[in-house]
């Protein structure tokens, strides 16, 4: 089993067998207990979410002789030592490996080398290795993050996680009186219509969200719908490069703003199709080309994802060697809608991730090249703030003066 979790996370790794693949193939797995499997699971997960800190410890952040095989074959073995996953004796390690690879772990990594630790040196002499060996997360991208949003946050950042707590109360289905009155684990939030969760109990469990009595929204959505209605649009385009349950927010929250939602792909016509129908939405229509120009135009675009929510367990091995690949999409993306924007317009774009070139830096970048818009309001939103999510937004106004050559 040793050599077979292995090399199943080495292709996890490599991107030629996808995670979720992974877990389909191992419950239909005739070959393994369902013991095995768990303990197989628990294994490949591990190697996952530590290979960075056991990389880093092994190395020291250095280059090394050391191949991939190898580290996950020390990691795995380091991690059953402290959590006794599996039986598992120094000799019986070996012996599920290569002959060249045993004598050399047999050389170098002799039994009393497990478990790994990180270094203590790293805490104070190098202090991106000692975040990117902690959290296991990729040394370029500490650094980056670092450069980014500094260290202090760049802790909080990686020590907490984005929790659903907060949103609006459908008002279509429930009125807030009711709605309080039957939930005592719910509390009225900061403005009218919005509620904060206090149970412990997963939100997506509870009676109030299968009844459709609530839509889950943190308050930064809520706060970037409030500046949306501000600017009174009488009409909207909202295209969608990146996933979120912003327009549900704005149509509900505002039903008097007309939403014309662009995203090109059939899936999306239906999950909105589905929308439209499950919360009574009568201001969003799906549009298969954009004809017009608008009062507001809405985009999320595509980005690293690098906001403190991962999902996925072979996130950090999905990322580009280049991080700026992203903003580059995200460039092409802003460039395709400045023209459906009217005269005294506006063009909002928000992108899930605190790297500075997919946010500051890309509104400074779109500025320069394009000066008949101007920067009216941005921000960066964390996640460690209660009921926050990690996001950024930045609003343009079109039809600034520019001075003629």
């Amino acid at each position: 089993m040793i050599k077979h979790i292995l090399d199943t996370t080495e292709k996890i790794i490599d991107g030629s067998l996808p995670y979720q693949q992974f877990s389909k193939d191992l419950k239909q797995d005739n070959s393994y207990s369902q013991s095995e499997k768990h303990q197989f699971r628990t294994l490949v997960n591990a190697l996952l979410n530590r290979y960075f800190r056991y990389l880093y410890s092994l190395t020291e952040g250095e280059e090394t002789t050391l191949t991939q095989f190898e580290v996950l074959a020390l990691s795995l073995f380091s991690f059953n030592r402290e959590k006794k996953v599996v039986p598992l004796s120094y000799e019986e390690f070996l012996a599920a490996l290569p002959t060249d690879i045993q004598v050399k772990f047999e050389q170098e990594y002799p039994d009393e080398s497990f478990p790994i630790r990180i270094p203590k040196h790293f805490h104070s002499e190098n202090p991106a290795l000692s975040l990117a060996a902690r959290f296991s997360v990729p040394l370029a991208l500490t650094e980056q993050l670092i450069a980014d949003i500094g260290r202090k946050n760049l802790l909080k950042f990686l020590t907490n996680r984005y929790r659903e707590t907060y949103g609006l109360i459908n008002q279509n289905v429930i009125s807030d009186e009711d709605f309080f009155a039957n939930m005592p684990l719910f509390i009225r939030g900061l403005k009218p219509g919005e509620y904060e969760y206090k149970g412990k109990e997963y939100i997506k469990k509870t009676p109030a969200y299968n009844n459709n009595e609530i839509v889950i929204a943190s308050q930064t959505l809520l706060d970037v719908v409030d500046i949306i209605e501000s600017k009174k649009p009488k009409n909207l385009l909202f295209v969608q490069h990146e996933d979120t349950s912003l327009m549900l927010v704005l149509a509900l929250k505002y039903p008097e703003i007309q939403i014309h939602f662009y995203k090109d792909d059939n899936r999306s016509k239906y999950i909105v199709r589905h929308l439209v129908r499950k919360f009574s939405l009568e201001n969003v229509t799906y549009v298969d080309k954009i004809t017009q120009t608008y009062d507001f135009v809405l985009t999320t675009l595509q980005s690293s994802n690098i906001n403190g929510d991962i999902r996925h367990r072979d996130f950090y091995f999905r990322l580009p060697d280049n991080l700026q690949f992203f903003a580059a999409k995200g460039r092409e993306e802003l460039e395709e809608l400045k023209d459906y924007v009217n005269e005294d317009g506006h063009l909002m774009f928000i992108t899930t991730t605190v790297l500075r070139f997919e946010t500051h830096l890309q509104a400074v970048g779109f500025l320069r090249d394009y000066p008949e818009f101007e920067l009216i309001l941005e921000k960066q939103h964390f996640h460690f703030t209660p009921n926050n999510e990690t996001l950024y937004y930045a609003l343009l106004k079109k039809g600034a003066h520019v001075e003629e050559a």
